[in-house]
C-alpha cells in the first residue's frame, strides 16, 4: 500500500507552507525513521519506491530506513533493505534490523554494517526482548567501534529502557542512540538529564503536541532529529508537527535546520555532532489559554480513538465547542483556525464514514491548538 497518510496530511498544508516559509529555502529534510516489508503483523505494508514517493510530495530528501517486523527473521529483510537502498541514487540509506534474542544476531549485524548499513534498529516491543540484555550490550559496543547510530523504539511499555540507555550511553560513547517517538516511553525520567549524555538522541516521529513539546522544552536541540515514522505516519504531518512546535518554544531558523536533517547525517557518517545550545526550558511555552488548552484535550482524544479503531464523533464536537469565545479575545484567530480544521475533520468523517481520513485535520487542528499561545509564535503565526 502506498504511505497511508499521503491523501489525508495535507489538511495542514497552509500551515506547512507558513512554516517552511519561515525555515528558508536550501534546507535538506533527513528522516530518521521509516520502514519498509510485507509480513508485518499489523497489516501495514510499504516498498522503498513509496516512501521516495512519500519523500517527494513532502519536498523531503532523504530518510534513514529498516525493515519492518519479521517474525520469521530478519535476514532477508535486511538484504532487502541494503539492495533497495543502494538502488535508491542516495534516497534511502539503511539500518539493519535485529532480534537479540536470534543466536546469530551478532552475525547478522556484522553482515548488515559491513555491506553500508549506517546502523542498527531494535524494536524490544514487538521483537519481545527485555532491558537490560546481554546481546544488545554486544551490538551497541559494536556500533560504537564505528561511531554509528542504534535506533531504539521508545514507545510505551519498555521497562528498564531509560537507564539502561544512560548505561550503554556511557560505556559506548562512540554509538549514536536514538530513542525513536519522542521517548515517550522514559520521556519524564530522560528529558532532565540527557544533556548530560550527548551521544543519547531522540527522533520526532510521535503524533501527540503535549509529547513533542515537552521533548523541545527538556531536552537540547543538537539531540532531537527529525522523523515520520512512514508508512505509519506521513511526512508532511510530522514535518508540520516538529516545525510549529520548535517555532512555538523559540528555537531558531538555524537550530531547526540542523535538526531535520544536518545533525542526523552527521550520526549516520560517523562525525562530530553539531552543537546547537541548551534546552529552553518549559518556561519557553508561556501561560496557556483555557479555550486552546480545552480543543487540544478533545482533540487528543479524538485522534487516540481514530488510532485504537474507534469513533472521534463526539470529541471533534466538543473540540468545536471549545473553540466558541465571547468577542475577539487575543487568541482569536487561533480559534477560528482549530475551528476550520476540525470542521473539516468532520466533514471527511461524514463523507467517507472512516475516521482515518479525518484523523489529519484533526492531528493539525491539535498542533495549532497546543502551539497557538507560545510567544515565540504570536497571533500573526495563524492564518484565518
Amino acid at each position: 500500500m502506498p504511505v497511508r497518510p499521503l491523501p489525508y496530511d495535507d489538511a495542514g498544508a497552509d500551515l506547512l507552507a507558513e512554516d517552511l516559509a519561515w525555515l528558508g529555502d536550501g534546507v535538506e529534510w533527513f528522516d530518521a525513521h521509516t520502514h519498509i516489508g510485507h509480513n508485518d503483523p499489523d497489516g501495514y505494508e510499504a516498498d522503498p519506491h513509496e516512501l521516495i514517493e512519500a519523500l517527494d510530495v513532502a519536498g523531503q530528501q532523504r530518510a534513514l530506513v529498516f525493515a519492518m517486523h519479521e517474525p520469521d527473521g530478519y535476514a532477508e529483510a535486511n538484504r532487502w533493505v541494503l539492495e533497495s537502498c543502494a538502488a535508491s541514487g542516495g534516497r534511502l540509506e539503511a539500518l539493519v534490523r535485529v532480534d537479540p534474542k536470534s543466536p546469530d544476531a551478532l552475525e547478522e549485524a556484522e553482515r548488515g554494517l559491513d555491506a553500508g548499513a549506517r546502523g542498527i534498529k531494535l524494536h524490544p516491543r514487538s521483537d519481545a526482548f527485555g532491558l537490560p540484555h546481554p546481546t544488545v550490550e554486544r551490538l551497541v559496543e559494536m556500533v560504537s567501534e564505528r561511531r554509528l547510530a542504534v535506533l531504539i523504539h521508545a514507545g510505551r511499555g519498555i521497562p528498564h529502557l531509560g537507564e539502561t540507555v544512560l548505561d550503554l550511553a556511557a560505556e559506548h560513547p562512540g554509538a549514536r542512540l536514538i530513542l525513536a517517538h519522542a521517548g515517550i516511553s522514559d520521556l519524564g525520567l530522560l528529558g532532565p538529564r540527557v544533556a548530560r549524555y550527548p551521544n543519547v538522541l531522540f527522533d520526532t516521529s510521535w503524533w501527540n503536541a503535549a509529547d513533542l513539546l515537552s521533548l523541545l522544552v527538556m531536552v537540547p536541540p543538537g539531540q532531537i532529529v527529525y522523523a515520520s515514522d512512514m508508512p505509519y505516519g506521513g511526512p508532511r504531518y510530522a514535518a508540520l508537527a516538529l516545525l510549529r512546535c520548535a517555532r512555538a518554544v523559540g528555537l531558531s531558523r538555524e537550530q531547526v535546520a540542523v535538526m531535520v536533517g544536518a545533525q542526523l547525517d552527521r550520526v549516520v557518517t560517523g562525525q562530530e555532532l553539531i552543537e546547537l545550545g541548551d534546552a529552553p526550558g518549559p518556561a519557553a511555552l508561556g501561560p496557556r489559554v483555557p479555550g486552546l488548552e480545552r480543543a487540544a484535550g478533545y482533540l487528543t482524544a479524538a485522534i487516540q480513538m481514530t488510532f485504537r479503531g474507534g469513533d472521534p464523533t463526539e470529541p471533534l464536537a466538543l473540540a468545536r465547542l471549545a473553540c466558541q469565545v465571547s468577542g475577539e479575545p487575543e487568541h482569536a484567530a487561533a480559534l477560528r483556525k482549530v475551528d476550520a480544521l476540525v470542521a473539516l475533520a468532520q466533514q471527511r468523517l461524514e463523507e467517507t464514514g472512516d475516521p482515518y481520513p479525518a484523523v489529519h485535520a484533526a492531528l493539525a487542528a491539535q498542533i495549532v491548538a497546543a502551539t497557538a499561545p507560545a510567544p515565540a509564535l504570536g497571533p500573526s503565526a495563524i492564518n484565518v
